[in-house]
């Protein structure tokens, strides 16, 4: 109910209760001075009757009362009058005429008690008002009763009752309330008029601020209410203007700065641009604090946990992907895959992470979703897996100004429906994961630059430094041993001496190669210094050791280097020795495996020979 219809209801009301509860106090209060009026009247025609009755009584002409009666009956609104005679009159006197015994029961008991009774009965469809007084005999006064009744003092000698029509006094009644009620109805009138103009105000300040509050709901502040008073319902007024200025700049701001954001403008259709506000804002805040975490992480496999832990408890999703674009640009990674049934399976075909040019969102470097256009992308396989219609959403990573990550999330038409943007707020937090994961890369970059030697693409020592602690400590909790190779080439200065540099570069980079080639994927080659590689065998005991280092040197002693001068052959020597051996450190096998090759270098070169301790006393002499 609006509130102008229950101002409305309100003056109704109170002015109908108003004029009940006048009407009804007036009806009463008239009823008990009427009743009152009458009942005196009652009691002074029975004294006048009582005397009249005593003058003929001594004048001996009592026997005409009957003539006195039916002229009291013409006196208006006396409709009944009849004398009781009591027992001591009857004794002395007789029952007396028709009429004059007690017959209702009211005077009976007046009779018996000498106490007066009222009552209002119906007769002839007429209310008459009927009072019973009695008559008490006493010898004082100016009658004295004692003087024609033989009877003691107080005796009940009679009573007279009278009976009077309220006819007369209904009409006056009546006639009494009808100005009252025309002044009350009046008074409504003035009371509803007054009541209109003081709220009036009120009504159409709070009409006016549905109106304003319903639009602000949906977004729209522009909205204002007219001021209509001076009083506190003018201030509300002015108030709720202020705020609608303030929230209508404020609100305009902000949808300005994130239009300025691009995608991240969409609203639903139907959705109360306050509310999508207020949503942006809040992922936007989100992401910020995202990405605060995740410049925190140690490296990029935290970071990717985290990004998967927002998909899943975060937007609540259960089935999406997550792919990195190698340096090359022409394959990806699938770094993790959530919801596929078996592991290495994918919501796209294998071919993407061959060719990621097959991927149409890494191609085109733009957001691929299925919900608008479900057949835009041939590579998504989501609906062949039995799990009904899925629709799908790809999101590229943009870094250094080219695609380097690629977001797959796959829904259902229910989880589409809870989340109708979650590609713009997903997008969101891939904006800010981006420089993080790009600093990140670039600086495991370059950690792998310092790491490499620039000429073989082989690692270091300066890797060896930082790694082989872990190597190492695995080695001794998992009870094996560790080869250490320990490879140089024979007379490697007289290749630079004799054919230059450039020659003896590319000596280095063949053998490079064919270490690399020689070894297992878990093995390490390793550049030690000009013409000098470490090579680290885990899990391989001393034949494993000399077979390898034999095979090695064979395949250098087979190989030819061009030089102008033409072919060019080259030999190798090697010195091994194991991890670990005699509890000495990782390092102390270095060592002996140096001793043996400085020793295979002594023993004529081209050969490979296993560390002895008496090759440390030779080694010492020398």
């Amino acid at each position: 109910m609006t509130l102008q219809k229950k101002s409305l209801w309100f003056t109704v009301a109170s002015s109908f209760v108003l004029i009940v509860i006048f009407s009804v106090v007036t009806i009463q209060s008239f009823n008990y001075f009427s009743l009152n009026t009458i009942r005196e009247q009652g009691r002074m025609a029975a004294e006048m009757l009582r005397i009249t009755l005593t003058e003929q009584m001594r004048a001996g002409v009592i026997e005409e009362r009957e003539a006195l009666f039916k002229r009291m009956r013409t006196i208006p609104g006396l409709v009944d009058v009849r004398i009781l005679r009591g027992e001591p009159v009857i004794h002395q006197f007789g029952p007396g005429k028709s009429g004059e015994l007690a017959k209702l029961e009211m005077e009976k008991r007046v009779l018996a008690t000498g106490q007066w009774e009222e009552t209002v009965v119906e007769l002839n469809d007429t209310s008459v008002y009927r009072i019973t007084i009695p008559y008490v005999a006493s010898s004082g006064g100016a009658l004295n009763c004692m003087q024609c009744h033989d009877v003691p003092e107080g005796t009940i000698n009679g009573a007279v009752t009278l009976g009077f029509s309220l006819e007369a006094m209904k009409r006056s009644e009546v006639f009494a309330i009808l100005p009252i009620v025309g002044l009350l109805l009046v008074f409504a009138l003035f009371l509803g008029y007054f009541l209109k103009r003081l709220f009036r105000p009120m009504v159409r300040t709070a009409e006016n601020m549905r109106v304003v509050v319903r639009d602000a709901e949906k977004g729209d502040f522009s909205g204002r209410i007219e001021t209509t008073s001076s009083d506190e319902i003018g201030d509300i007024a002015k108030q709720t203007n202020s705020l609608m200025d303030t929230l209508e700049h404020s609100m305009g701001r902000i949808s300005t700065s994130i239009g300025s954001l691009g995608d991240l403008s969409f609203k639903a259709e139907g959705e109360n641009l306050l509310t999508h506000t207020v949503h942006v804002v809040d992922e936007m805040v989100g992401a910020a604090r995202f990405k605060q975490a995740i410049e925190n992480d140690l490296d990029l496999d935290e970071i990717f946990i985290r990004i998967r832990r927002v998909l899943s408890d975060h937007f609540g999703l259960r089935h999406f992907s997550f792919y990195r674009v190698e340096d090359d640009g022409k394959a990806m990674t699938a770094v993790f895959v959530e919801g596929v049934e078996r592991k290495g399976e994918l919501w796209c075909d294998q071919d993407i992470l061959i060719n990621s040019d097959a991927c149409r969102a890494k191609r085109t470097a733009s957001c691929v979703s299925s919900i608008d256009n479900p057949h835009i992308c041939s590579r998504f396989c989501g609906n062949t897996k039995g799990r009904g219609e899925l629709v799908h959403v790809c999101i590229p990573m943009m870094l250094s100004g080219r695609v380097g990550g690629m977001l797959q999330i796959v829904m259902s038409d229910e989880e589409f429906k809870r989340h109708p943007d979650i590609g713009q707020t997903a997008n969101i937090y891939l904006k800010e994961a981006a420089p993080v994961i790009e600093a990140r890369q670039l600086m495991q970059s370059l950690k792998e630059t310092a790491m490499r030697d620039p000429m073989t693409g082989l690692y270091n020592r300066r890797f060896l430094e930082d790694y082989i602690e872990v190597l190492a400590a695995n080695t001794v909790r998992q009870g094996t041993t560790l080869g250490v190779l320990m490879c140089d080439v024979d007379f490697f200065k007289q290749v630079n001496d004799n054919y230059g540099h450039d020659v003896g570069d590319q000596v280095i980079k063949g053998l490079a190669t064919l270490l690399k080639e020689a070894v297992r994927t878990s093995d390490l080659v390793i550049r030690f210094g000009g013409e000098e590689f470490l090579v680290l065998l885990p899990d391989t005991d001393a034949k494993g050791c000399m077979e390898l280092a034999e095979r090695i040197r064979m395949g250098m002693e087979a190989a030819q280097f061009q030089t102008p001068q033409g072919p060019l052959k080259k030999t190798l020597s090697v010195g091994i020795a194991l991890f670990p051996g005699d509890n000495e450190g990782f390092w102390a096998a270095v060592k002996y495996a140096d001793i043996a090759l400085y020793q295979a270098k002594e023993q004529g070169r081209n050969r490979s020979l296993m560390f002895d301790r008496s090759m440390w006393g030779e080694e010492e002499q020398y």
